[in-house]
C-alpha cells in the first residue's frame, strides 16, 4: 500500500491535508486518520499501525485494525491509495 502518486499532501500541525492533482479534490483528515496516514507513509502494515493505536487509545487492536482497515479502503477508493 503507498500514496498514489497524483498526491499531494502536508501535515499541518496535528492534521493532514491531501489533494488529488488530477481532480482538484482535497481531503481534510481528523488526528487518528492523520496518524494513520503518516504511519502508512512511513511504511507500516496496517497490523503494525493498529497494534500502535492499540497502544495509544487503550483500545483492542482487532477493533482498531477493522477501523484501519475501513479507512484504507476509502482513501483506496478515493484513489489516494495504491495496492502496488
Amino acid at each position: 500500500m503507498k500514496i498514489a502518486q497524483n498526491i499531494s499532501w502536508k501535515k499541518l500541525q496535528d492534521k493532514v491535508v491531501a489533494v488529488n492533482l488530477t481532480t482538484g479534490t482535497y481531503y481534510t483528515m481528523n488526528v487518528v486518520a492523520s496518524t494513520v496516514w503518516n504511519l502508512l507513509a512511513d511504511g507500516l502494515s496496517p497490523q503494525e499501525i493498529a497494534l500502535k493505536l492499540s497502544e495509544e487509545y487503550d483500545q483492542s487492536q482487532e477493533s482498531i485494525l477493522n477501523d484501519v482497515n475501513d479507512q484504507i479502503e476509502y482513501w483506496v477508493k478515493e484513489n489516494l491509495l495504491e495496492t502496488a
